[in-house]
């Protein structure tokens, strides 16, 4: 099930764009994950600058980026 709204990742805690990722019951609540967190691959990153945050895979852009909402700088 995709994430409708925004959020942190019920895995790494970083912002969750909408419809960039999935949703999962953690301690009975329901939690947008990354698509990479959801793979076990934890490996997106939140990053500020100015007032604005931002999320990119550790790994740089993939090649599918910014469509699955994963990378969005």
């Amino acid at each position: 099930m995709v994430n409708k709204y925004p959020g942190p990742c019920g895995v790494c805690a970083a912002r969750v764009p909408a419809k960039g990722g999935t949703l999962r019951k953690i301690d009975g609540v329901w939690r947008p994950i990354h698509l990479a967190c959801e793979k076990g691959e934890a490996g997106v990153i939140s990053i500020v600058i100015g007032d604005q945050s931002f999320t990119r895979n550790r790994r740089g852009r993939c090649e599918d980026a910014p469509c699955c909402g994963c990378c969005n700088i």
